[in-house]
């Protein structure tokens, strides 16, 4: 559905709104630090690496609906965005609670993680990090650890454009697509 928008599409409009450089050919998207090449129409896709489907789809996503604002400096749950109590459960176990049981032991491992990623550090909670998912859209990942009486607990923030960019169900996907990237980069690390 999405690629048959995309091809049916204006790819001017879709770089200008996006605020993405286009070659007339391509668009050029950095995820994660990382540069990915798409075409118009047919959308293959060429960069540091394959992009997985979810990736693929995120950045359909963008392309079609979303748009680039500039960041005011404020930062919102989840919750707080459109639609988001709608789908706020599905958000706190796929995201929240998988980042909090994951490192919630394991600070080491994610500060490990977070300087290959790469993220900037943060002093707000136990082990809190910065990361850039696209230029000018920042999601800060916030972890206290667990005791003998607590659980670790977790909050991940976004930056207040991430509203212009996509929907609340876009960003239960921006979270799994940031946490399997981190998942990756720490099996990597552990030699797994």
């Amino acid at each position: 559905h999405y690629l048959a928008l995309f091809q049916r599409g204006d790819p001017a409009e879709m770089a200008a709104r996006c605020c993405l450089p286009f070659d007339g050919k391509r668009f050029t998207i950095t995820l994660l630090g990382e540069s990915f090449s798409l075409s118009h129409p047919d959308f293959a896709a060429s960069g540091d690496r394959e992009p997985t489907n979810p990736e693929r789809i995120l950045f359909l996503r963008y392309l079609l609906d979303g748009r680039y604002a500039e960041p005011s400096g404020a930062y919102l749950t989840y919750r707080e965005f459109p639609w988001g109590e709608v789908y706020l459960q599905q958000f706190t176990g796929r995201c929240l609670k998988r980042f909090a049981f994951s490192y919630g032991a394991r600070p080491d491992l994610l500060s490990r993680i977070m300087e290959k990623l790469p993220a900037r550090r943060l002093s707000r909670s136990d082990c809190g990090w910065e990361v850039d998912l696209m230029e000018g859209l920042a999601i800060q990942f916030l972890l206290w650890l667990g005791d003998d009486e607590f659980p670790p607990n977790a909050q991940i923030l976004f930056s207040d454009n991430f509203r212009w960019a996509f929907t609340a169900e876009d960003l239960a996907n921006v979270g799994d697509i940031v946490l399997n990237r981190m998942k990756r980069l720490g099996a990597a690390l552990e030699g797994r």
